[in-house]
Formats: C-alpha cells, sequence, structure tokens
C-alpha cells in the first residue's frame, strides 16, 4: 500500500508518463535516472516549503508532495539526517506509523544524539500517549540542545504529572513558565501542584 501511495505522488509531483522505484533509482520509461544528478538541495527547499503548508492548511496534498520530495532527497543524499527525519514525519502525519517508526529508527543509528530528531520522535510517541517512551526521547533532546525550548519543558512537565511524579511536574511547569512568562496558566498548574503536598505523597520522586 505505502509502495503503491508512494508511487503515485511522485508520480503526480513530476507528471511523467512512465515511473517506477527500483532499489535506490527512479526509472522513467525503462532508463534509470542517477539521483545524484539532481538538484537536491532545490528538492529539499520544495519539500520543506509542502511540509510548511501542509502544517497550516491541513492539506493531504501538500503533505503527499512533501512526502515524496523527502523521499527522494534521501536518497540523493542518504548520510543525510535532517531528510531521514523529516520523511519520519511525513509517515507519522500520515498514520503510518510502521513507516515513520523505521525512519526515526534509521535516523537514530545515524545519530542518535540529535536534538531535533528526539524532540521529532517523542512527539510522535507523546501523541500516542505513550508516555515513557516519549519522555526517554524527551530528555534526550532535552540533555543535548533543547534545555531552554518551551515545548519540550511543556510535555515534559505534563508526562510527569500524568506519571504522578509531582516533584519532576512542578520542575519543568516552572521551567516552561520562566521560558515564556505570559503562560500564567503553568503558574497556577505549579500552585495546583504544590497544594497536594507532593513531598509528603506516596507520589514523590527525587528530580532526575
Amino acid at each position: 500500500m505505502i509502495c503503491r501511495l508512494l508511487l503515485l505522488t511522485i508520480f503526480f509531483v513530476f507528471a511523467l508518463p512512465s515511473l517506477a522505484v527500483q532499489k535506490g533509482a527512479v526509472e522513467y520509461d525503462g532508463i534509470a535516472v542517477d539521483y545524484s544528478v539532481l538538484n537536491g538541495s532545490g528538492i529539499l527547499k520544495e519539500a520543506d516549503y509542502f511540509f510548511e503548508q501542509y502544517e497550516t492548511s491541513n492539506d493531504p496534498k501538500m503533505l503527499s508532495t512533501a512526502m515524496a520530495k523527502y523521499y527522494i532527497v534521501t536518497q540523493i543524499y542518504p548520510q543525510e539526517l535532517y531528510p531521514v527525519v523529516q520523511l519520519a514525519k511525513t509517515y507519522d502525519e500520515s498514520g503510518l506509523d510502521r513507516y515513520a517508526k523505521e525512519y526515526y529508527s534509521k535516523a537514530l543509528s545515524m545519530n542518535k544524539d540529535d536534538a531535533y530528531l528526539n524532540y521529532s520522535f517523542g512527539n510522535f510517541y507523546y501523541k500516542r500517549t505513550q508516555y515513557r517512551r516519549a519522555l526517554k526521547l524527551f530528555k534526550r533532546a532535552y540533555q543535548n540542545g533543547y534545555d531552554n525550548v518551551y515545548d519540550i519543558n511543556l510535555k515534559i512537565a505534563t508526562i510527569y504529572e500524568k506519571l504522578a511524579d509531582l516533584s519532576n511536574a512542578k520542575y519543568y511547569y516552572n521551567k516552561a513558565y520562566s521560558i515564556n512568562p505570559s503562560a500564567s496558566v503553568l503558574k497556577d498548574r505549579v500552585m495546583q501542584i504544590e497544594s497536594l503536598n507532593y513531598d509528603k505523597s506516596d507520589y514523590y520522586r527525587e528530580k532526575k
């Protein structure tokens, strides 16, 4: 199914009469085309553009176009991490979990400490309420440069609260609030946690 989707997407993107994908090469009318002759940087910019358009419009056509272009870039630049992560994100948005995890895993094998990769993969699990897996990836992103990112602090705090680790939840809510003081709801959330007298509860944990 995914192969058919990808082939159809590439077909409509390039509007060519005959196309097939065969082991890392595009074939037009029986003639294999070397990926290296394609303008990888230009295709990547187009992929980013269509993905951004999808994020603002939620238009599946924008998503499928971005997916096809990211796929081509991964073939042109097989050692580049970013297009692999972006391709995984398009599969995630398409609800194709198996392929999203496959490409996220591939990206982890390339650089398991990359902050953007871990943040993106963490979001994959967060959306699916697999909080412990999401937390592991978010913490790795946090430790590798995302410690002052509002969204990741908020999500880590939320996960800890869902896991009933109120001490850590309070810590990360406070950190998120310090990054974005306009989010007054976070201050209220900390006050609610403090009112639970968390340090005397069975849920207390030392901050990790």
